[in-house]
């Protein structure tokens, strides 16, 4: 379990601009920065998470989902998001998570499924 200290955000020292200006709050555990933002949306609030690593490496999925658990709860559904070419923006090593509204749920899991599936 990670130990984390609250950390300056972009937002509060006044840089960046666009989305990197927005995340308000961040955190380290002296391996992962991790910076948040709230985002409006259709669905509810969502909350965009940032991560990214002290070696500018490649973060494990089980790395990530500890870091959202331990942050952002245990019971809250990310996604991570594969864009369409036209929206991809790549310009750090860092990894974003989407996290939903508390309480809301994905229409699909990877747990066992009751019904019919259709094979592709």
């Amino acid at each position: 379990m990670g130990y984390w200290v609250g950390k300056p955000s972009p937002k509060s020292k006044h840089v960046g601009t666009g989305w990197f200006g927005e995340l308000n709050k961040a955190w380290s555990d002296g391996k992962y920065v991790v910076m948040t933002r709230s985002v409006e949306t259709e669905w509810g609030e969502v909350i965009h998470a940032c991560i990214r690593n002290a070696d500018n490496t490649d973060i494990p999925w089980a790395e990530k989902q500890r870091i959202k658990n331990e942050l952002l709860g245990e019971e809250r559904t990310a996604i991570e998001v594969f864009p369409a070419n036209s929206d991809l923006v790549d310009e750090a090593n860092m990894y974003h998570l989407w996290v939903l509204p508390a309480g809301m749920k994905l229409p699909f899991t990877i747990k066992a499924n009751t019904s019919p599936t259709q094979t592709l």
